[in-house]
């Protein structure tokens, strides 16, 4: 049995607002209600991909304030990022490539960041495609977004995001294989999540 988690009236608003929404929603992107995490938290989606795209659209329908990522990464990170560490930005979230999240994390290096999460998702193998996720959060919902996503596991990925609890234990780590479909894009995307403590 679950139990679910008290509801005031914020949360109440917030849920009819989701499911108004919800009518609008295509199939496939999850419906669910949005997550308090979700207000504080930066959601960047690359335009060039749709998978990435979805990912973004997901987190924007909780409550994340979606970003497009520029070519200018140093831009985006000064003028859109940086500035928001003030005012109560506590994550940060992409499906991106991963020379991207490279560069957002050395930019992000002593502003008290913490990477939380990060997921490596890879079709090159023409049976199936192999994930690879790890955090300092559970890894449970994201692993079952990915396995019933199919062809909608990107928006899948990015709601099961905005469910995850902070586990403070160490480290986990799991390998599945699923059968997805990529589309169109990279044969290789990386999901992550970033994390302010202050």
């Amino acid at each position: 049995m679950t139990l679910l988690p008290t509801v005031d009236r914020r949360d109440l608003l917030k849920l009819g607002g989701a499911a108004a929404i919800a009518i609008l929603t295509p199939v496939g992107i999850a419906r669910a209600a949005p997550a308090g995490s979700a207000e504080s938290t930066i959601v960047i989606a690359d335009p060039r991909y749709y998978n990435s795209l979805m990912f973004g659209e997901s987190l924007r329908q909780h409550g994340a304030k979606h970003l497009t990522l520029a070519s200018d990464r140093a831009a985006l990170w000064s003028q859109a990022i940086k500035p928001r560490l003030r005012s109560g930005l506590r994550y940060l979230a992409g499906l991106t490539l991963e020379s991207d999240l490279f560069v957002l994390e050395r930019l992000a290096q002593g502003s008290g960041m913490r990477i939380s999460y990060v997921g490596f998702h890879d079709w090159r193998r023409p049976q199936d495609s192999a994930h690879t996720l790890s955090g300092s959060i559970t890894l449970d919902p994201i692993a079952s977004a990915l396995i019933k996503g199919k062809e909608h596991w990107a928006g899948n990925l990015g709601q099961a995001l905005t469910l995850i609890k902070e586990s403070h234990q160490a480290e986990e780590r799991l390998n599945l294989k699923c059968a997805m479909k990529v589309g169109r894009g990279p044969r290789f995307f990386v999901s992550w999540l970033m994390r302010w403590t202050t």
